[in-house]
């Protein structure tokens, strides 16, 4: 069985024929690229990306580019996934509204759909059957019981819960019980339990939601702030996120995983092309974290109008990573906590190489913008500032009406 891969699309003709290249460069591999995934820049659905980040496609682009996809024998999911629609679901307007947006999606041919709301899993279950319904990792499946719930709601494809990736016998065991294909992201650099990610997520899924009120897109860094200090402050988390090397996806393939999702919608098409032949090849060369999408740490270095740190690597070698995973080969004590468990702590301390002074320049630094966040004036005069600024940096498009 070859893992199937899916990928964030650019919405570029090269991009694809790129994929194409790769695919026929990587055929005697166990993997291939069978899917890009995207999302409109705003849509009253939604995704789990802010539309700052997020291509912008005209509803031509998008219906050409899935057609192009699919010359190459390439699937499109749509990426719906946001956690929250604050209710508009229930609403005669926000229930027309959705109805309309699921038939334009469903008319420019996509194949699949990410999930994260129940009621719109079986919307979108009676009146598009024709097209896969894919339950969204923000779903937290993490058990059989909650997956088979799932499928019996019409869903065929499970985004697993990443906090549970490196359990490889659950893994297996999901396997051998479900009906549909299950699915890992397998570059996820979330902190592993993280206490933030209910909140960041509904955040990021308000960003690219268009309502009544533009301002109702603006999304504040708070989250991704926070989660970045406490992989500088405890180096041990970078090792302890859920991911897998490209060199470990061999562990995937052994418990009968059918599809790896890669992470990293708002990348440059060629930050994509390497993150795709990584996990195609099956080896990387080069420090490790950039390719997984990490180093969001860059962009905290303004000390002020005028100044910023200088750019901080945190270094991390594939080849360093001789017998990680058979650790969790052995068991999954991540459930217990680290306390009972310094693993990941303890190879980071090994593995990883990085400038300590200029680390802790960084801890301060972010600690300084955390406070100004917490402190900050929300007066409307502020307020109005702070929507003019998220409008011209993301660039915002309605062209999919």
């Amino acid at each position: 069985m070859r893992i199937k891969i899916t990928l964030p699309t650019t919405f570029e003709s090269s991009y694809l024929e790129e994929l194409d290249k790769l695919n026929t460069k990587y055929s005697d591999t166990k993997r291939e690229i069978r899917e890009v995934y995207g999302s409109f820049q705003t849509s009253i659905l939604g995704s789990a990306r802010p539309s700052k980040y997020l291509p912008a496609p005209t509803k031509k682009q998008f219906k050409d580019h899935i057609k192009k996809a699919h010359s190459f024998g390439i699937k499109f999911s749509y990426l719906a996934n946001a956690p929250c629609l604050g209710n508009i679901e229930y609403s005669a307007k926000g229930r027309k509204e959705i109805l309309d947006f699921l038939d334009g999606i469903a008319e420019i041919g996509i194949d699949s759909i990410v999930v994260t709301i129940p009621l719109l899993i079986e919307i979108i279950r009676e009146r598009h059957p024709h097209i896969e319904i894919v339950a969204s990792s923000l779903c937290y499946i993490s058990d059989i019981r909650a997956a088979r719930r799932f499928e019996e709601m019409g869903v065929q494809r499970i985004v697993i819960d990443p906090d549970v990736n490196r359990n490889l016998s659950l893994l297996k065991r999901m396997r051998n019980s479900l009906k549909g294909e299950i699915e890992v992201i397998a570059n996820h650099t979330c902190i592993i339990s993280c206490h933030l990610e209910y909140y960041h997520y509904n955040n990021t899924g308000h960003g690219s939601q268009r309502g009544d009120k533009k301002e109702e897109m603006i999304y504040n860094q708070y989250s991704l702030l926070r989660c970045t200090l406490e992989k500088l402050k405890n180096p041990g988390e970078f090792l302890a996120s859920p991911w897998f090397a490209p060199r470990d996806i061999k562990y995937l393939d052994d418990a009968g995983i059918d599809w790896i999702k890669l992470a990293g919608r708002g990348s440059k098409r060629e930050e994509l092309l390497a993150l795709g032949e990584a996990y195609l090849k099956g080896k990387y060369d080069g420090n490790l974290l950039p390719l997984l999408g990490w180093p969001h740490h860059l962009a905290f270095r303004k000390k002020s109008s005028i100044e910023k740190l200088e750019a901080l690597e945190v270094y991390l070698d594939e080849k360093d990573l001789n017998g990680f995973m058979e650790f969790f080969e052995k068991g999954f004590p991540c459930e217990k906590g680290c306390e009972e468990c310094d693993f990941c702590h303890k190879k980071a301390g090994e593995v990883l190489k990085y400038d300590k002074k200029l680390l802790n320049q960084y801890i301060e630094n972010m600690e300084r913008i955390l406070d100004r966040i917490i402190r900050e004036d929300l007066s409307e005069e502020h307020y109005r500032k702070q929507v003019t600024a998220w409008m011209e940096s993301a660039k915002i498009c309605y062209l999919n009406e």
